[in-house]
């Protein structure tokens, strides 16, 4: 029902199929408005598990503290949290999908590759082409997140970074949570530890910024 008013209303031109599929949602090819390839993500009514796991990211953040904890209302929050965190980190610059729309479990956003053909995961490269530079962009979305978007992504890792036109492109953001929340400090740490073992096990940098030096850069 919702895809067909978002057609009917000319959001999207043509939805296609399915890209991925997860515990939480899943993801389709789409045409939007001015014949931009977007994706679709449809957020999926959760176990008992995933709801404690989404409350713990949501209780704390101001924007969303009326939410009621039903497992309808959580997955509504949890897809407009998500579209409001990539609105804040595009608007600041950052390398993320340009959010489109948001309606209900639905949201619509660009799509990172083309022809249908989504972009490589970090986890599925084999070799990058620049891995110092591409460790530093990475490590640098965390600082200017932090900085600029004054969030933290909170679950940052090589299953949830794009590799593409040789730039990491960062995606799953509904669990980013704002600076103010009593876990963003322990959530940054996170992000920067799972960011260094994939490339230390990969051997692919040279030097690697440890978590004091990434706090002391958003200080």
């Amino acid at each position: 029902m919702i895809l067909y008013e978002l057609l009917r209303k000319g959001v999207l031109k043509e939805f296609n199929g399915e890209i991925s599929s997860g515990k939480e949602s899943k993801v389709y090819h789409a045409l939007a408005e001015g014949d931009v390839e977007a994706a679709v993500k449809i957020y999926l009514m959760v176990n008992t598990g995933i709801r404690r796991m989404m409350l713990k990211y949501i209780s704390g953040d101001r924007r969303f503290e009326t939410v009621k904890s039903d497992s309808r209302s959580l997955v509504h929050t949890w897809a407009r949290k998500e579209y409001a965190n990539l609105t804040e980190m595009y608007e600041a610059g950052l390398p993320v999908p340009k959010p489109i729309r948001v309606q209900k479990n639905v949201l619509v956003m660009t799509f990172i590759g083309e022809h249908g053909q989504r972009a490589p995961l970090l986890k599925e490269i084999p070799r990058l082409a620049r891995p110092d530079e591409t460790y530093r962009e990475i490590l640098e979305f965390i600082v200017k997140s932090y900085k600029k978007a004054r969030l933290v992504h909170g679950d940052l890792s090589e299953y949830n970074i794009m590799i593409w036109r040789e730039k990491p492109v960062i995606i799953d953001v509904s669990q980013a949570v704002p600076v103010t929340h009593p876990l963003a400090k322990q959530l940054l740490r996170r992000d920067v530890e799972n960011i260094n073992r994939f490339f230390i096990k990969k051997g692919w940098v040279a030097k690697i910024m440890s978590e004091e030096e990434v706090a002391s850069r958003i200080e």
